[in-house]
């Protein structure tokens, strides 16, 4: 699954220090804010050793850098955290193809971005410092210890910079390019939870609310889910020439309810139809959050063909992958002040009012500025890239986003350094009826290293009984476990990639892949690009397109014990 170009060939550079010389670095001055190192050691990995360092920024944010001790080829990479974090993880992702990152070449970092605890542990947000740290502090200081240890072990900085990262990570990749454009060289964005107060408020909350019956018992449940994929499948197009469930443009089609039989109220066997109740539900989940005035608080709903892994509960009186989400964002960290009293979504109405209450912190959280302008003349690169059957974080996001870049830069500037690679079927972050094995660090650093963009991604399928260790949950999986799922054990370098059964080519949007009618149809050289102009149909209402432009981002401190704007 390699791409066309190759990164540079650089020679390795070996330690001028001890790995434990490391812990008696004052390099507080370095970073810019005082600076514990707690530990510096020598592992083993079965990609060799590496000198672990261990670290502290004032006040919490925890760091992990790893660096090779004999075959440091002169590269950084920072990888992301997903959920709201709260864990330091290493491993790198979506990277399986990369022969450096599989000989573990790369010096290696990552942050717990200021707090401790699970994925969805929200508490650490009850104090406003923590709040900065996790909306980019904590990643912007990790990446100046890094380069700072790197100096000191090595006699001299890294020659290439790179940050990957998907979901928070992808949000966290975005808000490097847009507020500190000189960390990183390259910056690979997955599914980027660029737009973190909406999505995390009004997206999740209306797979929610758009659910509920008055007495707060759930209508669509997983295993009615099926049915309404079946329907999908049956009048949507694949528009690659070859039927294989998987639409290359989801955008390409509209629900209509008449696609799906409406069950007898009376009828016993409910196996292949929908009641009116259960389609009213299917058809605001398409459609994503909004008001009766015609206000559109998100791009757009859950995607067409994503239907097997929507976030709706097992059972009536279940909870949802959704639910678990928004609540605890809702209750500490997306509305100003402390703690708030949200125990349900009815607790907080999807209204105008409280989307402008969620918006009070966006200029914080929200990695939706379109003024790359500094990132692109320093010379970055970006491949922003998502799932088109993401159930968790819709693909209009990153559609809407990459449009504000063009609109803000202009095409010809942003065909210079980013790239936006949308991958039919594909769920978040992986997974799905897609095809998900996908190398995104040989291409970026082709790119960055070389002046190579990539005019394709080649992306694999696995056989069906294969599956990677740590790759999200099939459906079914409890709603805790799905969302835990993307968790991975945590080290310094990339596994090898596996073998896949058929591959497929994903081209730059607004493109799609056709097959040309000749050959096998699991072969990746067997299709051609095919401008989709159906991706017009996708329009971002207001007031959810107000918060994608340049320059919507301010900067914040603590005073008198408050977030504050500087």
């Amino acid at each position: 699954m390699m791409p066309a170009g190759a990164a540079e060939n650089l020679p390795v550079i070996k330690p001028v220090m001890a790995c434990a010389q490391l812990s008696t670095l004052s390099l507080s001055e370095k970073v810019g804010a005082p600076v514990t190192i707690t530990s510096a050691s020598v592992i083993q990995t079965a990609k060799g050793n590496f000198c672990k360092v261990a670290a502290t920024i004032a006040p919490a944010i925890g760091i992990e850098v790893a660096l090779p001790t004999e075959k440091w080829t002169q590269r950084f990479l920072q990888v992301g955290c997903g959920g709201l974090c709260g864990n330091i993880n290493l491993t790198l992702s979506n990277a399986s193809g990369c022969t450096p990152a599989t000989n573990g070449e790369f010096t290696v970092a990552a942050t717990n971005m200021g707090h401790s605890g699970s994925m969805m542990d929200a508490s650490w947000a009850e104090d406003p410092q923590k709040r900065i740290d996790f909306a980019w502090r904590a990643n912007h200081l990790t990446a100046r210890l890094s380069k700072a240890l790197v100096a000191a072990y090595y006699g001299q900085q890294p020659k290439y910079a790179y940050f990957m990262g998907c979901s928070d990570g992808g949000r966290e990749a975005l808000m490097e390019a847009q507020r500190y454009p000189e960390d990183f060289d390259g910056i690979s964005a997955g599914a980027p939870a660029a737009f973190f107060q909406f999505q995390n408020s009004f997206y999740h909350g209306w797979n929610v609310a758009a659910n509920l019956r008055p007495d707060g018992s759930a209508i669509l449940l997983k295993d009615r889910l099926p049915v309404l994929h079946r329907a999908v499948l049956q009048y949507c197009p694949t528009l690659s020439g070859v039927e294989d469930g998987i639409l290359q443009n989801p955008y390409a089609c509209t629900f209509s309810a008449n696609w799906v039989k409406q069950c007898d109220e009376k009828q016993q066997d409910k196996s292949d139809c929908l009641t009116r109740e259960e389609i009213t539900v299917a058809e605001n989940l398409y459609r994503g959050a909004h008001d009766s005035a015609g206000n559109q608080f998100v791009p757009a709903g859950l995607p067409l063909g994503s239907e097997l892994r929507w976030p709706v509960p097992d059972s009536a009186s279940g909870h949802s992958v959704s639910e678990m989400m928004v609540l605890p964002a809702l209750q500490s960290v997306l509305l100003p002040g402390g703690k708030r009293t949200i125990t349900s979504i009815k607790d907080f109405p999807l209204n105008s009012h409280n989307f402008a209450a969620v918006a009070e912190l966006a200029p914080l959280y929200n990695a939706a500025n379109t003024n790359l302008h500094r990132y692109q003349q320093r010379g970055g690169k970006l491949i922003i890239w998502h799932g088109l059957a993401d159930d968790s974080i819709s693909p209009a996001f990153s559609i809407a986003y990459y449009r504000g870049v063009e609109k803000t830069l202009g095409a010809a500037a942003v065909n210079q350094f980013l790239r936006l690679f949308l991958l039919p079927g594909v769920a978040h972050c992986g997974n799905g009826e897609g095809y998900d094995q996908i190398d995104l660090l040989t291409p970026l650093m082709s790119w960055t290293e070389q002046g190579q963009a990539p005019e394709k991604i080649i992306t694999g399928k696995l056989a069906a009984s294969v599956k990677p260790q740590g790759m999200p949950p099939e459906p079914g999986a409890s709603a805790e476990k799905q969302f835990h799922g993307l968790q991975r054990p945590s080290q310094p370098y990339a596994t090898p990639a596996a073998a896949v059964t058929s591959t497929r080519p994903v081209w730059p949007y607004p493109y799609i892949a056709r097959y040309t009618g000749k050959g096998a149809v699991n072969k990746a050289e067997n299709y051609e690009p095919v401008k989709s102009s159906a991706y017009d149909r996708l329009t971002i209402g207001k007031p959810a397109s107000d918060f994608i432009g340049p320059d919507n981002q301010k900067m914040y401190q603590v005073r008198d014990g408050k977030l504050a704007e500087k």
